[in-house]
């Protein structure tokens, strides 16, 4: 059984691109380009019978399926495919600590840049990062992953443990990797990764959980599946309180398994100066001096409340004639958002932007940032609307409330409540100096309490308290 296709479903980012052979392998860095062949990691048979093993458990979830495992693996271990390549010799805390990190989404969105500023700043006397994910993800990427010396491994796109090519080159990665810790963000990736990253002899798994997954229904909403995973996991990171009690609670994960990391931003990035003019930038839009701009940062997709913003727009062009809405991002949706922008008659007031680069230039132009989602985790628009010093006004989700504090650094709404959008749209566009205040408090509060420099510490200390209990 695979997860639900709003789940996996994926973008191409634009920009630069990463070389990648057939085996999988990329180098990324000053060095230049690398290729390598991996040996085949499994015979036919030890594949099928893996695949056999890994379908039944996630199928069935049952302790048999789980001992069918274990049995599988005590019986392959004289098979060369499930052994990992040699270790470097030595203590595992006296030479670098080999982390691999694994996405298997395609969109180049918040949980994406923030692996990315992870792997930017992973301290390299400590540690020796690598990466692996769809080719459309590498290629999203683009310049600024080619900017980082780390091997980058492509993937197939990978939904399902039981999608056999994708699962055998995933093998060959962690043969080829060697990881001595496997981190994998979001539940897809720890659902195909976890179980082969241990039959592979991988020391240590950990899971970043960086969302409130309110795509799940029927046996996903059980959470069965995720506690069998999870007994293959070692520590699970949560980036909100929010997301802790979700785990602890909802999920029932054991509390002492589950740490809090609590998002952050590369703030220096996000106020640098781009040099882009943004009266060209408003010219590009077509904004006229007198028009008050809202942007919407998010991927397309049903988690971000596009529906309801768009329901809500009425009543507020009813009272902000020269108002202009950017939705900014790609994503499955975009046809059936621009068909009902069409249908409620909004096309002169709403722009699709698309994907962007210069998604902080846009925020600039912005008079309110407005992010009306039904789940998430901790949004990084949020951070970086603060940084920036807008008002934002958001919907009262999950972590949410943790960075957007109601009357203090923005303004919350319930979830999916369309009339009390419009209402809180037409409150902060009709009073500026409200704006302005929420603005500077956010900027205060952001600064304070979510720099990215926490969040690579916090991490890297997880890494090595791990690893010397490994060794102790």
């Amino acid at each position: 059984m695979g997860c639900p296709d709003a789940f996996i479903r994926g973008e191409n980012g634009a920009g630069g691109s990463a070389r990648h052979s057939s085996t999988g392998f990329v180098h990324v860095g000053n060095a230049g380009c690398r290729r390598r062949t991996a040996e085949p990691v499994w015979t036919a048979v030890g594949a099928l019978e893996l695949m056999e093993s890994a379908t039944d458990w996630i199928s069935k979830g049952t302790e048999q399926a789980t001992m069918r495992i274990a049995q599988d693996q005590r019986r392959n271990r004289t098979l060369d495919a499930l052994q990992p390549a040699p270790k470097a010799e030595g203590s595992l805390l006296r030479r670098k600590i080999r982390v691999l990190h694994v996405l298997t989404t395609e969109v180049r969105g918040g949980i994406e840049e923030g692996v990315l500023s992870l792997l930017r700043h992973l301290d390299r006397d400590e540690f020796a990062p690598a990466l692996a994910c769809p080719a459309a993800l590498i290629s999203a990427y683009g310049r600024e992953l080619e900017e980082l010396d780390l091997n980058v491994y492509s993937l197939p796109p990978l939904s399902r443990p039981y999608q056999l090519g994708a699962m055998v080159r995933m093998a060959r990665v962690l043969r080829s990797a060697s990881p001595d810790v496997v981190h994998t963000h979001l539940f897809v990736a720890t659902l195909c990764v976890a179980p082969m990253a241990k039959l592979c002899g991988v020391p240590l798994v950990i899971e970043s959980c960086r969302i409130h997954e309110g795509w799940r229904r029927g046996i996903w909403k059980s959470y069965r599946i995720d506690r069998w995973v999870n007994h293959l996991v070692d520590a699970n990171i949560a980036i909100s309180e929010s997301l802790r009690r979700y785990l602890t609670e909802e999920k029932r994960f054991p509390p002492e398994k589950v740490v809090v990391i609590r998002n952050g931003r590369e703030l220096s990035r996000v106020v640098s100066d781009s040099g882009c003019d943004l009266n060209d930038l408003r010219g590009e839009f077509h904004l006229q001096p007198q028009e008050l701009v809202i942007s919407v940062p998010g991927r397309l997709e049903v988690q971000k409340g596009h529906a309801y913003l768009l329901e809500a727009l009425p009543e507020v062009l009813a009272h902000f004639h020269s108002l202009r809405v950017l939705l900014v991002g790609e994503g499955s949706l975009r046809a059936q958002i621009a068909a009902e922008t069409g249908r409620r008659g909004l096309g002169d007031h709403v722009v699709l932007t698309g994907y962007r680069r210069d998604v902080y230039d846009i925020l600039r132009i912005s008079d309110l940032v407005v992010l009306p989602s039904l789940w998430e985790g901790l949004p990084l628009t949020a951070i970086e609307a603060g940084a920036l010093g807008k008002p934002i006004l958001a919907t009262s989700v999950d972590g949410t409330p943790e960075v957007v504090l109601h009357g203090e650094t923005g303004w919350l709404v319930p979830a999916a409540n369309s009339a009390e959008l419009a209402k809180a749209m037409c409150r902060l566009l009709g009073d500026p100096d409200l704006r302005h205040r929420l603005g500077e408090r956010a900027r205060e509060y952001v600064v304070q309490h979510y720099s990215f420099s926490r969040v690579v510490a916090e991490t890297e200390q997880l890494y090595l308290r791990l690893c010397r209990h490994l060794t102790a």
